[in-house]
């Protein structure tokens, strides 16, 4: 399923049976951000509850959240921006990186850079999925990842637009179940989600 599922916030002793719940679902990637509690134990904590789910680490934003995520075992790392230092030092770990940008300079800035693909963000607040579809064709289609705004009701129209992966968040991992430890809730969200891209 080409979803990345983003979890910020959660408390560490949710986060297996929150990831779990995605899992069963149909998601098999996930991003735990660093602004989250105890970001290294959740992450090694899911990877080895979840050995079938791809786990990586948010919202690095620097060379020592890269240095960070790889000491936590990351598979990949997630940024809202561009910087050429975060991908430098991505690219000299070995480590897969997503980086964030928002204009067509910006993407094709990353994808030069060695980012193995953009995220669009905010992609909702650029222009939703016309404004994927636009520039994907002048930027020679590469591998875009809308995140920001995305979700259930819109899903499927930025995989028409051209999406390699959706990015997403609150619509389907929202805080207050996180915090609950609702897994049902983020279980049921996400298997509408997988439904509605099929």
């Amino acid at each position: 399923m080409p979803v990345i599922g983003i979890i910020r916030g959660c408390p560490v002793e949710h986060v297996i049976d929150i990831g779990s719940a995605a899992s069963a679902a149909g998601i098999t990637v996930i991003e735990i951000t660093l602004d989250s509690p105890q970001p290294d134990v959740a992450l090694r904590n899911l990877a080895a509850a979840c050995p079938a789910l791809v786990v990586g680490v948010g919202t690095v934003r620097t060379p020592r959240d890269v240095e960070f995520a790889v000491e936590a075992g990351a598979s990949f790392i997630v940024t809202p921006m561009f910087s050429p230092a975060v991908v430098a030092t991505a690219l000299s770990l070995d480590l897969p990186i997503l980086a964030g940008a928002s204009t067509p300079s910006e993407i094709w800035a990353a994808l030069e850079a060695g980012a193995f693909a953009v995220k669009v963000f905010p992609a909702q607040e650029l222009g939703g999925p016309a404004y994927l579809k636009a520039i994907r064709g002048p930027l020679g289609h590469p591998p875009l990842v809308p995140t920001g705004g995305v979700g259930i009701g819109n899903g499927p129209a930025y995989l028409e637009a051209g999406a390699l992966a959706l990015g997403v968040g609150g619509s389907v991992f929202p805080l207050q179940s996180l915090v609950a430890g609702d897994a049902v809730h983020v279980g049921s969200l996400a298997a509408e989600l997988v439904r509605s891209l099929q």
